[in-house]
């Protein structure tokens, strides 16, 4: 969806006039990676106003792929300004000092020790700004055995628990995105912003401390109550089998995704759907129980049939039978579909001389509608001559 095309009511952005939620609050971002720009992003996606303080050699992420904006330095760091400091010299610090006498918010993700060997640790900032909220993102927190550790996705998903649920144990292998860094960033940025109202009521403001490890062990809510109230760890099929949720390939080597909970209208209207009524009267099958204990021999009953029709076909035959269902889609789809597209929070703008960039909007409508877009991710040190009053040439 370009941003030229019209959009519906409900999918457009605001009308010009309301000032976005986070309108007059300024954000230091000394993250680099993931979950520090993450926490940040959220932040600008809102209004807030995001400097990225960036050492002399950029975040690593600049580096990556192609270099200069590339997509995953894009994906973090939209709605950004950028600044450069060397916060081991003099001036560094003095700069990034003299920028937080100004600031609401400041998130970093450092090794526990590191903002205080600058010498720019909580105590001095506190001193400098006393309603700063500080947000210090670490693997494993300040203290304990493990605090310092390094910690990036993988290690995060291992200790918590998540990796386990998400292996295959025949083929245990990382698969998908980077879920813990992301998990981690969207908590901090809920606790930042927590910590933003709790000021208004005692004028001070906060040093938060968010881990990785807690952050995904929070996350885990269903896994964490098994295992305390009925003894048991969640293993990587248990939910599925639980809420007979299926994926199937199709004859067109795609898949469809069934999901029927616990309504017996869902089983039944897939046992109509694949022409398999009989399933209805199987004793292994006639109640949820019977079905999530005979999952795997379930799966294998409706495995063929799916395979002799294309998924679209049956994705039509399915919605017809009122069967929770879906295509289990590439990103590439999954930015075309309608739905997705009238909701209004994704589009794409060609930025001159620069090419295509992805502008997300966050998923909550404000009055019916999506908010504004935000600013295309900086070049390093863009901003610098605009915040500093220092002549520091950007680069790619």
């Amino acid at each position: 969806m370009t941003a030229t095309e019209d959009a519906p009511t409900i999918g457009g952005t605001a009308p010009a006039g309301p000032e976005l939620p986070l309108t007059g609050v300024r954000v230091l971002d000394l993250g680099s990676y993931i979950s520090g720009p993450c926490a940040a992003v959220l932040l600008a996606e809102m209004g807030a106003d995001v400097i990225k303080v960036e050492p002399p050699t950029g975040d690593p992420f600049r580096k990556w792929e192609s270099g200069g904006l590339n997509a995953t330095f894009v994906a973090f760091n939209r709605g950004k300004r950028s600044v450069v400091l060397d916060l081991k010299s003099d001036d560094g610090r003095a700069h990034l000092l003299d920028l937080a006498g100004s600031a609401d918010v400041l998130v970093e993700n450092f090794r526990p020790g590191v903002m205080e060997r600058l010498g720019i640790g909580w105590d001095v900032l506190r001193d400098l700004q006393p309603g700063l909220i500080h947000c210090s993102i670490t693997g494993f927190g300040s203290g304990g055995p493990y605090a310092g550790m390094p910690a990036y996705d993988g290690v995060a998903l291992g200790y918590s628990g998540l990796a386990g649920l998400l292996l295959d144990p025949e083929d245990p292998r990382l698969r998908g995105p980077a879920l813990a860094d992301a998990i981690t960033g969207h908590s901090a940025a809920f606790a930042v912003l927590a910590a933003l109202h709790q000021r208004h009521r005692t004028g001070r403001g906060e040093h938060l401390e968010v881990s990785m490890l807690g952050a995904l062990v929070h996350f885990l809510h269903s896994a964490v109550a098994k295992n305390v109230v009925e003894g048991r760890d969640e293993t990587p099929y248990l939910r599925p089998h639980s809420s007979q949720a299926y994926v199937f390939g199709t004859r067109d080597d795609r898949q469809v995704l069934i999901h029927l909970s616990s309504p017996p209208k869902f089983w039944q209207g897939l046992c109509a759907a694949v022409g398999r009524e009989d399933l209805l009267t199987d004793e292994r099958f006639a109640e949820r129980g019977g079905r999530q204990r005979h999952y795997e021999v379930l799966r294998a009953e409706l495995s063929p049939i799916f395979a002799g029709r294309d998924r679209d076909e049956w994705l039509q035959v399915l919605q017809a039978h009122s069967v929770p269902c879906a295509p289990v889609n590439a990103v590439s789809e999954a930015l075309e579909d309608p739905q997705l597209r009238h909701l209004g929070i994704i589009d794409v703008l060609d930025e001159p001389g620069i090419g295509p960039m992805p502008q997300i909007r966050p998923p909550a409508l404000f009055g019916g509608f999506a908010l504004p877009a935000v600013r295309r991710a900086p070049y390093l040190g863009e901003h610098s001559d605009e915040l500093l009053g220092t002549d520091v040439e950007g680069q790619s």
